[in-house]
């Protein structure tokens, strides 16, 4: 935005240069009447500031241009010197509408009282309220990028506590968040859409919280991650959680929740998952030498007959979560008795499983619910 400069401002501009200081006096008075969020400012400070807005007006005023707000420096600074004092971004442009206002209402009085043309007047008064507005916009752009940045070390900084407490750590700022005499457990959740990180982490963290003990969880690593005080009403995405304790076995917890969620995800489970839900297949999937013997004692021999595999451990499934009833077994699959008896029997002729047997029984359950181990696998 530009105008070309009209040669009677010249007229204005001395006098107007000249009562610079006193308008800065003013200035500064007015800003402490009315802005309560600026008593922390020393006067040195704010007096500096508010002379670089009167100098901005004025050069605009001397070239006829209003500057772009990527121009105005000196409105950064204020904006990083207000920031880390707290001030509202509304209010430091109140404080610079006042400095505006106030070299505004002085170069109207020396118009007047000097004869300057109506034309040369309004071409002045529409410069200074365009440096009005590029100094508002170079302030809010400013200052929304300090929030950013504030905001991202504080992200940084609540994930660094929490990775340390889940490895035993206790830092000295974790002592201001957390109850220390709560039970907390550890918690781990896959993240699906990125785009929904805060919002899940939000869910963890108000439903793990207590009135007395609150939650922390962070986004970290494509996961959320953190200790809750209870366990939290997430049912659309697996949550891994460890056992209660004291902080100090955080680790271990946090042991128990990365099993937990990796076996939910292999299950297909959503919603918090840990030992009271998933019992003896934590302790199974820990195994891997163990579930690779079942595997290859009662899952490889059905290989023999690849279209009838998916039918006979489906039945299988059906059976067990029945408590081995086979006619609940043949309602839930909406099958004739007989043909849960005969599946279940060639089972048995396939692999030599006699489900009657205790410990054939553990190993047709361990591979009916847990399948067949990754073949690295050493372990959830």
């Amino acid at each position: 935005m530009s105008a070309p400069e009209h040669p009677d401002l010249g007229a204005v501009l001395a006098p107007l240069g000249a009562s610079l200081p006193e308008l800065a006096e003013a200035t500064c008075a007015q800003i402490y009447a009315e802005l309560d969020s600026y008593a922390s400012i020393s006067h040195e400070a704010l007096t500096a500031a508010v002379r670089r807005n009167l100098d901005t007006a004025m050069d605009a005023l001397r070239s006829g241009t209003v500057p772009h707000p990527a121009q105005l420096d000196g409105a950064a600074q204020t904006a990083r010197e207000r920031f880390e004092a707290g001030v509202p971004v509304e209010e430091i442009v109140r404080g610079f509408r006042i400095s505006i206002a106030l070299i505004h209402e002085r170069f109207v009085d020396l118009a007047v009282t000097l004869g300057l043309p109506a034309e040369a007047t309004v071409g002045g008064v529409r410069l200074m309220w365009g440096v009005a507005d590029a100094f508002t916009t170079r302030i809010i752009t400013e200052y929304h990028a300090l929030e950013v940045d504030a905001a991202l070390r504080d992200v940084h900084r609540r994930a660094a506590t929490v990775r340390s407490l889940l490895a035993g750590e206790a830092p000295a700022e974790a002592h201001s968040t957390l109850n220390p005499t709560a039970a907390y457990a550890a918690i781990r959740a896959d993240i699906p859409d990125a785009a929904g990180s805060e919002s899940l982490r939000r869910r963890l963290e108000a439903s793990g919280s207590t009135p007395t003990a609150r939650a922390v969880v962070v986004v970290d690593g494509g996961q959320c991650l953190g200790l809750v005080a209870t366990t939290p009403s997430v049912d659309d995405v697996p949550v891994g959680i460890g056992p209660f304790g004291r902080l100090d076995d955080l680790p271990r917890s946090d042991r128990v929740a990365q099993q937990a969620l990796a076996l939910a995800r292999r299950l297909d489970r959503t919603g918090a998952q840990g030992i009271d839900d998933l019992g003896w297949r934590l302790a199974a999937a820990s195994r891997p030498d163990v579930w690779r013997h079942y595997a290859e004692r009662f899952l490889t021999p059905l290989e023999s007959e690849p279209a009838y595999a998916a039918e006979i451990l489906g039945t299988l499934r059906a059976w067990f979560a029945a408590g081995r009833s086979i006619p609940r077994a043949a309602e839930a699959l909406h099958v004739h008795v007989n043909t849960v008896r005969h599946r279940l029997g060639r089972f048995g002729e396939l692999t030599g499983a006699d489900l009657d047997d205790p410990d054939d029984l553990v190993g047709a359950l361990w591979v009916a619910e847990l399948g067949a181990p990754e073949p690295a696998a050493s372990g959830l």
